[in-house]
C-alpha cells in the first residue's frame, strides 16, 4: 500500500509572538501506515496576546487524505505520549483556527501557570490515525481577577482619632504569583460609597507586585470624609482591586469584585489651649498675648507645656481656647481637668508652689493632669532666634539668610514667638542665633516637637499664623490667624 504523504501549514498570525527554531525534522511514516503527517515550522514559542482575545492565535491547514474522514480532532498534551489528551476543537474542512482566549484558557485548564512558558504538543486525529507531533511552548496571561481577602462583607471599624498614625485597616487579596516570570503587576487600590458602581471613585494607593496595603486612622478618616462622611458618623464604603500588567504584548487589566465595609470617623476638629492667669506671662488678661501650650501631633487630646510659672501666694493660672475669650475655660474640678462646657460649672485654678520651670501634661479627654518641676539650670539662653525655609517665600530663596526673626519673651527667655505671619506652602526650619550650628526640624505641621540639627525639615501649609516655639522643649505650635 502507498503511503499518501499528505502535507499542511501551521501558520501564527500577527497578534501573537511567535519565536522560530532550524530544527525542523520531516516526519517519518512506517511502511503500510495510511496516516498523515504535518510538515512543521517548527517554531518554539508562541506568547499569547492579552489586548487582542478574539484573534486567532494560529491557524493549522492540511490536504485531504485519500480516505477523507469526516470529522479532524486537534488536541493538545503536556506530554509526548499524549496521556491525557485536551481538545482544542474539531474541523470537518482542512483547517483548524483557535483564538487566543479559547487557548489561553485550555492551557490554564491544564496547568499552565500565567507568564510562563508552558511545553505542549499538538497532534491531529483523524478517525483512528493520528499525525506525529508538534512540540513548542505557549506562554498564557492571567485571566482570574485578584480576590480580596481583607476586609470582609462583616467589617466594620471606629476609626481611633488619638492614635492616627497607626493601622485602621490592612487590606490584602491573593493572585497569581509573578515570581520566575518577566512581569510585575501594578494593583491600585480603589474606594467608593457603596452602591454607586464606584462612579465617584477614588485610588488611594497602588502597589507593585505585593499584596497588601495598609490605611492608618487619619488616612482613612480623611478618605471617608471626602466622601461625603460627616465627622463622628457611620458610612458604608466599597473597596476593589484594579491589577494592571503592561508587557511587550500589551495591557492586561483585570478587576476583583468590589467588597463592602462600614467605618466611623472622627472628628478632625483641634482645640487650642492659651494660658491665662498671674501665674503666666498674661496675667489675668484674656488677650495679652496668651501663650498656647503645644498639642501633640498624634494626639490632639494630649497636652503639654516646660516653661516658667509665677508660684506660691495667689498666684494660679486657667487655660482658655480662644484668646480674648472667657468661655470656655479649662481648670481643675475634684482633682479632673475639664472645660466649663464639660462639667456645667466653673472649674478651679491651677498653680504651682514656688516661682520656677515646671513641666504641665494635660489629657482633655480623661481629664489626667499633672504638673512637675523641671530643672532649667543648665539650659542655653539664645540671644536669638529665628526661622528659614521655602515657606518663607514660597520657593528656594526662602533659604537664604539671614532668618525671620522671632520674639523672645520677656516672661521667659525661652519661649519665642511671631505674631500675623503670612507662609506659603513649603518647609522650615527653626535655628539659633542666624546659624545652622544649632537648629531644629521635624515632620509634623501645625505642631510638634523639633529634633535638634535633623536633617528633617518641619511641613508647613500655605496661610497666616502665629508662631510660638519653646527651646527647652522644641515644642512648636503654629496658630491660625483669622
Amino acid at each position: 500500500m502507498n503511503t499518501l504523504l499528505k502535507k499542511s501549514l501551521f501558520s501564527l498570525f500577527a497578534l501573537a509572538t511567535l519565536i522560530g527554531c532550524d530544527n525542523t525534522e520531516d516526519l517519518i511514516l512506517e511502511e503500510g501506515q495510511s496516516s498523515f503527517e504535518i510538515n512543521s515550522t517548527n517554531f518554539s514559542n508562541l506568547v499569547l496576546n492579552a489586548s487582542y482575545p478574539e484573534n486567532a492565535a494560529f491557524t493549522i491547514s492540511w490536504n485531504e487524505e485519500l480516505d477523507a474522514a469526516s470529522t479532524y480532532n486537534v488536541v493538545m498534551a503536556t506530554d509526548e505520549s499524549f496521556t491525557n489528551e485536551i481538545a482544542l476543537g474539531t474541523s470537518e474542512d482542512t483547517n483548524f483556527t483557535i483564538s487566543v482566549s479559547n487557548l489561553n484558557a485550555l492551557l490554564l485548564d491544564a496547568g499552565a501557570e500565567p507568564y510562563k512558558a508552558f511545553p505542549v504538543y499538538v497532534r491531529i486525529n483523524s478517525e483512528s490515525q493520528s499525525t506525529e507531533a508538534l512540540s513548542y511552548t505557549i506562554t498564557p496571561y492571567a485571566v482570574a481577577a485578584p480576590v480580596i481577602t481583607n476586609p470582609d462583607a462583616d467589617f466594620s471599624i471606629v476609626l481611633d482619632g488619638e492614635t492616627p498614625d497607626a493601622t485602621a485597616l490592612e487590606m490584602m487579596w491573593t493572585d497569581f504569583s509573578t515570581e520566575g516570570t518577566a512581569v510585575s503587576v501594578v494593583y491600585s487600590i480603589e474606594l467608593a460609597v457603596a452602591e454607586t458602581n464606584f462612579e465617584d471613585v477614588q485610588t488611594i494607593g497602588q502597589v507593585t507586585d505585593l499584596n497588601a496595603f495598609t490605611l492608618s486612622n487619619s488616612q482613612l478618616n480623611a478618605l471617608a470624609l471626602s466622601l461625603g462622611a460627616d465627622e463622628e458618623s457611620s458610612i458604608d464604603l466599597e473597596t476593589r482591586i484594579r491589577a494592571t500588567i503592561t508587557s511587550d504584548t500589551g495591557v492586561n487589566e483585570r478587576l476583583s469584585l468590589p467588597v463592602a465595609f462600614s467605618v466611623t470617623t472622627y472628628s478632625t476638629a483641634v482645640t487650642n489651649l492659651f494660658l491665662v492667669g498671674s501665674a503666666t506671662a498674661a496675667n489675668w488678661e484674656n488677650n495679652n498675648n496668651n501663650a498656647p501650650i503645644i498639642r501633640d501631633p498624634n494626639n490632639k487630646n494630649v497636652y503639654s507645656y516646660t516653661a516658667k510659672f509665677n508660684g506660691g501666694g495667689d498666684f494660679a493660672f486657667k487655660l482658655l481656647e480662644t484668646p480674648g475669650q472667657w468661655q470656655p475655660q479649662w481648670g481643675v474640678t475634684n482633682n479632673t481637668f475639664v472645660s466649663n462646657e464639660t462639667s456645667g460649672q466653673e472649674p478651679g485654678v491651677l498653680s504651682v508652689p514656688t516661682t520656677g520651670y515646671y513641666k504641665l501634661d494635660i489629657n482633655t479627654k480623661t481629664g489626667v493632669y499633672s504638673i512637675a518641676p523641671y530643672d532649667a539650670s543648665a539650659a542655653t539662653v539664645y540671644p536669638a532666634m529665628g526661622y528659614i525655609g521655602s515657606s518663607r517665600t514660597g520657593g528656594d530663596d526662602g533659604w537664604s539668610d539671614p532668618d525671620s526673626n522671632l520674639t523672645q519673651s520677656t516672661f521667659d527667655p525661652h519661649i519665642w514667638y511671631a505674631k500675623n505671619v503670612k507662609l506659603f506652602d513649603g518647609e522650615f526650619k527653626f535655628r539659633a542665633n542666624d546659624s545652622w550650628d544649632v537648629n531644629w526640624g521635624a515632620t509634623t505641621t501645625i505642631s510638634g516637637y523639633g529634633v535638634l540639627n535633623s536633617s528633617s525639615n518641619i511641613p508647613v501649609t500655605a496661610g497666616t499664623y502665629d508662631i510660638w516655639f519653646n527651646d527647652l522643649t522644641a515644642g512648636y505650635i503654629f496658630i491660625p490667624v483669622e
